[in-house]
């Protein structure tokens, strides 16, 4: 009876690290507010917003208008904002880390 419940224990504990490296890992979302601004106020313009994961020079989502906001997980990003307007093109770009969750990114379009 010893020897069964010693093997039991055995196995059990030799599974454990298997079970729990096959079981994903969600990381967690956090909110990062984008604005886009002419003369420190809001641009009221319909900007293009792109993000990107720096490690991975991977474009991560997009979004549109002057204020939105995106959810994703902790890393190293650059945001691109395009503006097209009257047949001419603002781009501005920023690298950030996002380490909270409500961060903000203002971007001056001016």
């Amino acid at each position: 009876m010893f020897i069964r419940s010693k093997l039991l224990r055995y196995i059990a504990a030799a599974w454990i690290p298997v079970i729990v490296s096959v079981c994903p890992v969600q990381a967690q979302e956090l909110r990062l507010n984008l604005v886009a601004t002419f003369d420190d106020q809001p641009a009221m313009k319909d900007i293009s917003w792109t993000v990107y994961r720096t490690d991975t020079d991977t474009k991560v989502t997009s979004a549109k208008y002057h204020s939105t906001h995106v959810t994703l997980p902790a890393g190293d990003y650059r945001v691109v904002a395009t503006l097209t307007e009257n047949d001419k093109t603002i781009t501005r770009t920023r690298s950030f880390q996002l380490r909270t969750s409500d961060s903000r990114i203002i971007m001056p379009m001016d």
